[in-house]
Formats: C-alpha cells, sequence, structure tokens
C-alpha cells in the first residue's frame, strides 16, 4: 500500500508522489517568537516531527524547513511592556522554543530561517509582484497585494470572495484599493519599531510574503508539503498561495497538510482566553512521553481535548505498555527447554507479532493515522499479557521469540513515533514519581511500611501485614511479593 494524504488543497485523499522520486521538501509554519509555546502549538511540531521520520523510514530523503516569526506586532507589543529591545525578544523565545522541542524529543528541521535574516529576498519577491500587477504601493509606502487580480483566489480554503466581504471579518483600510487586499511591506511607525531600508521607504515586512519568500530560497519555486495548523489555512497560507503563484505562475505547494487544534476541556485552548498549557509546564509535570503520546493519540485532523482526566488515562496506558515492555525483555531473555503444545493465547501473541508491523505500516499509509497505530499498540499488549499473565503460565521453547518480537517491533516503531522507546524501569519509576508527587506518601514513606510490613510477617503478625498492605491500597498503591524482596507500584483505575 503507498501513503496516501489528505490533501487541504483538494480535499480529498490522494496518493503521494514527490516532485522528484526518493526526496521529500517540505515546508512548515514555525513560531512567532513572542512567548513560550503552548501544547496546543506542540502538536503542529511533533506532528510534522512523525512526518518527516516515516518519510525517511519510508526510504526518502527529506528536507524540512520550519521558519523563525521574529518581527512582528506581537513581539514588538512585548518588547515594549518588558522596556526591551524587539530582537531581545525574539532571541530570547526561540532558545526557549528550541529547549522545549529537545525535551519534547522533536528532530531540528534541516534550516530555521528567520525573517530579519532574509529581508533581501522578501524585498526582491514584492518589488516582482509591485511589477507584474500583482500588488501596489500606497502613499504612505505600503505595499498591499491585489487579492481580485489573483483569480484563482479562495482555492485553499473554499472561501469566496465576495462571502470574505459580506462576512464583515476585513477591516476596512482606506489606503487599500479593495478591503481584501493584504499587506507586504508595513511603514515603521515610529523610530523605536525594527525596520530595514526598501524601494518605498523604511518599514518591514508582512506576515504572509516571509513564508513565501523563505520556502522558495531552501526548496524552489514548487515543492512537495506545506504544512501548519488548520488556523492558518485562511487567511495566512491563502495568501502565500496567492502571492507565491502570482510571483512564479507554477504551483506552490502541491500538498497542503493541517493538524488540528487541541481544547482545553472542550473549549478551543487560546493565549487570549488564557486556558492554556505551556509545553515547559507539562513536561515538568508529566515528562515528554506522555505529552508526545497525548498529541499522537488522536488523528491529526481530529480536535484532541486536554483534561486531566485525559491526562490520567495516558498515563494509565503507558504504565500498561511499559509493563508490557518490562516482561517482554525478562521473556526475551528466557531459556526454555518446554516443548509442550502452545496455547491458544501463545499463538494468538505469536501471530498478532507476525503481522504487527504490517498492521502499523498501513495505518501510517493511510492518511498517517497515529490513532489508529497506538490501538493497534495496545492490542498487541493485550495479547502479549494475555499469554504472560495467564495462571499457570510455564515459559516454553516459544517464549524467547515471541519476546524478542515485541522488544525488536517496538524499537522500530520508535523510530516513527518516538515513544514506547524508553528503558521500562527509568519510564516507571518516574511515572511513579510524577504520580506520588499529587498523593500525601512518599517513596520514603512507602518503602518504610514496606519494612514494617516485612517485619510482622516475620513476626507472623498477619494482621498488621495485611493492614499495611490495605493502607497502602486505599492510597492507590500496590505491593506484590517477589521470592526475597517486596515491589510497589501506582494503581491506575481504567
Amino acid at each position: 500500500m503507498a501513503l496516501v494524504l489528505t490533501n487541504s488543497l483538494t480535499k480529498k485523499k490522494e496518493p503521494f508522489v514527490p516532485l522528484v522520486p526518493s526526496q521529500v521538501r517540505m515546508y512548515v509554519c514555525g513560531p512567532t517568537v513572542y512567548n513560550y509555546v503552548h501544547i496546543g502549538n506542540a502538536r503542529v511540531f511533533v506532528f510534522y516531527d512523525v512526518v518527516e521520520r516515516y518519510l525517511k523510514f519510508l526510504g526518502y530523503k527529506v528536507e524540512r524547513i520550519m521558519n523563525f516569526t521574529d518581527v512582528d506586532d506581537k513581539i514588538i507589543n512585548k518588547a515594549r511592556e518588558e522596556k526591551s529591545e524587539s530582537l531581545t525578544v525574539s532571541e530570547r523565545y526561540i532558545a526557549e522554543f528550541l529547549t522545549d522541542m529537545l525535551a519534547l524529543r522533536v528532530t531540528p528541521p534541516k534550516v530555521a530561517p528567520k525573517v530579519t535574516d532574509h529581508i533581501p529576498e522578501i524585498i526582491k519577491l514584492i518589488e516582482g509582484l509591485v511589477a507584474n500587477g500583482a500588488a501596489y504601493v500606497a502613499a504612505d509606502g505600503e505595499v498591499f497585494f491585489s487579492v481580485r487580480n489573483f483569480k484563482d483566489y479562495g482555492k485553499l480554503s473554499g472561501k469566496n470572495i465576495d462571502d470574505l466581504i459580506s462576512g464583515a471579518r476585513v477591516q476596512t483600510d482606506e489606503k487599500k484599493k479593495d478591503p481584501l487586499d493584504f499587506s507586504l511591506w508595513k511603514p515603521q511607525k515610529n523610530p523605536t519599531e525594527p525596520a530595514w531600508d526598501s524601494p518605498w521607504g523604511r518599514g518591514r515586512p508582512g506576515w504572509h510574503i516571509e513564508c513565501s519568500a523563505m520556502s522558495m530560497k531552501y526548496l524552489g519555486e514548487s515543492f512537495d508539503i506545506h504544512g501548519g495548523g488548520m488556523d492558518l489555512i485562511h487567511p495566512h497560507h491563502e495568501n502565500e498561495i496567492a502571492q507565491s503563484e502570482a510571483f512564479t505562475h507554477k504551483t506552490f505547494a502541491r500538498f497542503w497538510i493541517h493538524s488540528n487544534m487541541l481544547t482545553f476541556n472542550a473549549e478551543k485552548m487560546s493565549k487570549s482566553v488564557g486556558n492554556i498549557m505551556l509545553t515547559r509546564d507539562f513536561i515538568k509535570k508529566y515528562s515528554g512521553e506522555v505529552l508526545r503520546y497525548f498529541l499522537l493519540s488522536g488523528h491529526y485532523r481530529s480536535t484532541i481535548d486536554y483534561s486531566e482526566q485525559h491526562i490520567r488515562e495516558v498515563q494509565s496506558a503507558l504504565h500498561r505498555f511499559y509493563t508490557a515492555l518490562s516482561k517482554a525483555e525478562a521473556g526475551a531473555k528466557t531459556i526454555s527447554t518446554n516443548n509442550s503444545k502452545p496455547s491458544a493465547e501463545e499463538e494468538k501473541a505469536a501471530q498478532f507479532g507476525k503481522e504487527f508491523e504490517t498492521k502499523w505500516r498501513e495505518s501510517m499509509d493511510e492518511d498517517l493515522n497515529t490513532a489508529k497505530v497506538i490501538g493497534l499498540v495496545f492490542e498487541y499488549v493485550r495479547l502479549l499479557n494475555a499469554y504472560i499473565d495467564k495462571k499457570g503460565f510455564k515459559p516454553t521453547t516459544s517464549t524467547q521469540n515471541i519476546c524478542q518480537e515485541f522488544v525488536g517491533s517496538f524499537q522500530k516503531l520508535s523510530q516513527v513515533l518516538n515513544i514506547f522507546g524508553e528503558s521500562p524501569a527509568h519510564f516507571l519509576m518516574q511515572l511513579r514519581l510524577s504520580v506520588l508527587e499529587e498523593k500525601s506518601i512518599s517513596v520514603s514513606e512507602i518503602e518504610d511500611k514496606i519494612k514494617q510490613r516485612a517485619e510482622a510477617r516475620v513476626q507472623k503478625n498477619f494482621a498488621i501485614s495485611d493492614a499495611i498492605r490495605n493502607d497502602l491500597l486505599n492510597q492507590g498503591i500496590e505491593l506484590r511479593d517477589l521470592p526475597g524482596s517486596t515491589e510497589w507500584d501506582i494503581i491506575f483505575k481504567n
């Protein structure tokens, strides 16, 4: 099966075929760097990290470009609030963004261009648009793109020009020839704002033109994939197409892929509303693994709702997975001479293991369906547990192969999703510590109770032993007696 992607441009699923065989050129709209990124922003970057990883897994050479918008009204306003310089603000938040992405295990793009480093390319593009009549210069030096001169305007969003006018969402500006026209170059308002010399006076680029200039510089006039969040379809991506194709008279990007938003307790997550969770705060409270899993748990075109209950379910799922992986790692080292007839559970686990990669690759090929892949993961976990945890289980000569297959399968899948690849012992301990922070008991207190219980058992005082076990159970902590020791674990209620 070949990779099929939902193309926002054509509004349908299409087989993915790059312009150049075995090579993929992809541009992803990056952050406007005036604040820390929240987990809704992070979804975009995790998703395109997985897109790149899967394309590489399929054998493609991938060039992923992601920009930094480092000059913008929001940055200027932030600098004014902080009594700082615009460049100081943008550089600080670029560094903070990179720190967050590292913690989230997002692979850096091949190139991460900044707007302020590409002013000459932007001016050249605007000059070309003015020269061919696609743009015009207002009296004060502001340059506007003439939307009605681009006959295909609206082909990405499906919006009709007349409907956009009647929608009353367009601010009137007497400098514009048409209310829909958008700014390519903005004149400097005051000497404190960042500005550059241009044929139209000192000023700075509009938002949309920067992505056209930078994507074409690094990927060419036509490339394979352009991505970003669904909130960018109109006007940002619509305007990118218009100005780029008005300049080149060529198809700009062939596939447009858009990831959906996060909601916060069923409401839209946004900085203006204030119902956000910063990426760094989430990772500190939970972990990068938990956040990546959460962000990939739904299909990229669907919304995902953030709630404490949902995150608890994610923790429970990962606890279940890493517990199974720990068992499989132990089983992979088990050598048995037991040639007894395989049980039904053994046969099912072995068969699913042989089919697992084919199944998850089919799910990824069908529009990058990470949600379905995760469903397959837990079907595999269920079958392995049914085999290993069966009452009276005794390893057979097949056990080692079944467990090795399980471990190896997730080493391979982790190359694509960059989850399911941590050390079980490390992840499970970090998860326990994370959950304990919300409980009124510490690790040392648990260990003290385990010692007290062991002493009670030596003295055959089973009433005290049972009371200690039950007290911990009431606090969501389970004890497991092993030969010569007792382990503890968190109980997740599913």
